[in-house]
């Protein structure tokens, strides 16, 4: 008897230890899977987030015969699955990036002077913009002329911006002739579009516009 219960001890000891081992692997086995199917979930995100990158097709011209001011339009073209955006904001680039970093603090111009000054051929005349109405709460292009936002738009559809030539930094003698050869025909964008449930696209855009007139697609077409 004595050998016996000994005997059962040592296979019930067994079959513990082994419920143990095995519940440790189940574990293991099931973080490995959760970690598998959450990697796999976030790369078809990031997919379809790619797949829904919004198209643009932009276009520059002057708003009337001899007028100094141009007419921007951003049309939407896709892809048809993305249905509309709820926020487009159209922004103004320097022409180098670290510009608003060129001067130091304090310094002759000051670091806002620098960064207020639009280093470009052109700027979004300031409260223009497509259906800009402060008493409706769509304030248009700020005061800089740098950045216009948006309520968003359709596929398919366009909306209208206006600009006008920028002007030499103020603290600058340079003729405005010679400050519009220096800075070169370009016209340099962010588009930034929201959609809910998705991350920002941000998106940048280049013009070289020649006669008040200019055209470009983003993302750029296969090939080009």
């Amino acid at each position: 008897m004595v050998i016996a219960a000994l005997v059962v001890a040592i296979i019930s000891a067994a079959i513990s230890g082994a419920s143990v081992v095995y519940a440790r692997r189940s574990a293991g086995a099931a973080d490995k899977s959760a970690a598998v199917a959450a990697i796999t979930a976030g790369l078809d995100t990031d997919r379809r987030h790619a797949e829904l990158t919004p198209r643009f097709r932009i276009t520059c011209a002057p708003s009337n015969p001899g007028s100094d001011m141009l007419r921007l339009i951003v049309r939407l073209m896709g892809p048809p699955e993305l249905g509309h955006l709820d926020r487009l904001t159209v922004s103004i680039r320097d022409d180098h990036p670290w510009r608003s970093q060129a001067w130091p603090a304090g310094g002759r111009p000051t670091a806002e002077q620098v960064a207020a000054q639009i280093w470009g051929r052109w700027r979004f005349t300031p409260g223009t913009g497509p259906g800009a109405s402060p008493s409706r709460g769509v304030p248009g292009a700020d005061p800089t002329g740098r950045t216009t936002p948006t309520g968003g738009m359709p596929v398919g559809e366009e909306l209208p911006f206006q600009l006008e030539a920028t002007w030499p930094p103020s603290w600058s003698r340079q003729p405005i002739d010679a400050w519009q050869q220096q800075i070169g025909p370009w016209l340099r964008l962010k588009l930034e579009s929201h959609l809910e449930g998705q991350p920002p696209w941000v998106l940048p855009a280049e013009l070289m516009i020649q006669d008040g007139v200019g055209y470009t697609e983003v993302p750029a077409p296969p090939g080009t």
